[in-house]
């Protein structure tokens, strides 16, 4: 007889059934071991009564093999592919909480930071404006080093502007793909799954070689709540997958925080409702490392904002985080064009602004 962890392996593997249906599973057989060995008889009288569906009986039927689970455990380990279940002690606990917890958790690289570092999970559009990557450039380092592991779905747009700046910032991250635990999508983002499977920890429920088609995001999204202790939305459109985990979280009972946008933006449409609907509005990290209760050691505003020059303060007030071009910050107080390029660079080494692109200037 198997294992209750190879019981969970099996379980999870079942391509007929979702986190709902296993859940409904459990609540009737008690445990994952006395579904593995129920009779034949009594999963047909479940088709019979609609507690089960047919093509479940038959790929039940047809997977059920003790040879066959224990050859693609020693498959998975000779791959260098792991796997969390219920079953394990160090299946992590924040996890363990939600109503529909993944079965089976594969991963790749370090494991031991779910314990070792308290989460939040990171996300947006995939499509972010220069104020979405911007508003990321402005949180996510800080939070970081604050001592959060970053939690997102390495997606193209803001969850791999998360997991890059949390790596670049020397902090910990940790992404939950959509699709098997050895397919990197985006493909463009292969560089970033190599080192994060080296480095970082990489997550997922589906068993390798899953395609990660569009059905599973979804799925895959209260895995990135169940893990944290909040979610932090940085740039939504009104209708946005990325609404789907801040819903998650809220019915696991976690903090959803938002980052407003600009009134009439489609791409801040979704956090501004955010906002309306009671998640907490944040303008600044140290928000929400104080909100979960973690040490602050700096505020924004503390580098050299305080000691400026009457033209310094005009021509930083004609700055936002979108990027303004060198003409458009010309003022009486600036000068010259000569002149305003020296304060520029002075607002520069005061680490109050920066240059995304040649001869346009936005604040940090």
């Amino acid at each position: 007889m198997i294992g209750e962890r190879e019981a969970y392996l099996w379980f999870g593997s079942l391509k007929t059934i979702g986190p709902a249906g296993r859940r409904e599973i459990l609540d009737i057989f008690g445990s994952v071991t006395e579904f593995f060995s129920a009779p034949e008889q009594e999963l047909m009288a479940m088709v019979t009564e609609g507690r089960l569906k047919q093509e479940t009986l038959e790929e039940i039927l047809l997977t059920r093999k003790e040879d066959g689970i224990r050859k693609t455990v020693e498959a998975y380990d000779k791959r260098g592919f792991r796997f969390l279940t219920p079953a394990d002690p160090d299946y992590p606990e924040l996890l363990r909480e939600i109503p529909d917890p993944p079965a089976t958790l594969f991963y790749r690289g370090h494991i031991e930071y779910l314990n070792d570092f308290r989460c939040l999970g990171v996300v947006g559009t995939r499509t972010p404006s220069f104020y979405g990557k911007e508003v990321a450039r402005m949180f996510v380092p800080k939070l970081a080093r604050g001592g959060l592991m970053i939690v997102s779905g390495m997606a193209a747009g803001i969850d791999t502007e998360a997991h890059k700046l949390a790596v670049a910032a020397g902090g910990k991250t940790a992404a939950v793909l959509g699709g098997g635990i050895d397919i990197c999508y985006p493909q463009r983002n292969f560089s970033l799954y190599q080192e994060m499977c080296e480095t970082q920890l990489v997550l997922s429920e589906y068993p390798p070689g899953i395609p990660p088609i569009g059905a599973r995001f979804p799925l895959r999204n209260r895995i990135i709540s169940g893990l944290s202790e909040g979610v932090l939305v940085l740039e939504a459109r009104k209708r946005s997958g990325t609404l789907i985990t801040a819903d998650a979280a809220l019915d696991q009972g976690r903090n959803v925080y938002s980052v407003p946008g600009r009134l009439g933006d489609p791409l801040s449409e979704g956090t501004n409702n955010l906002i309306r609907q009671g998640a907490m509005c944040v303008l600044e990290p140290e928000e929400i490392l104080e909100d979960l209760g973690m040490k602050v050691t700096g505020r924004r505003g503390g580098r050299g904002s305080g000691d400026l020059t009457g033209p310094e303060k005009e021509v930083l007030s004609r700055l936002s985080l979108d990027p303004v071009y060198l003409d458009d910050i010309l003022t009486d107080e600036a000068g010259t064009l000569q002149e305003l390029l020296v304060i520029l660079g002075a607002l520069e080494k005061k680490g109050l602004i920066h240059q995304p692109i040649q001869g346009y200037y936005a604040r940090n």
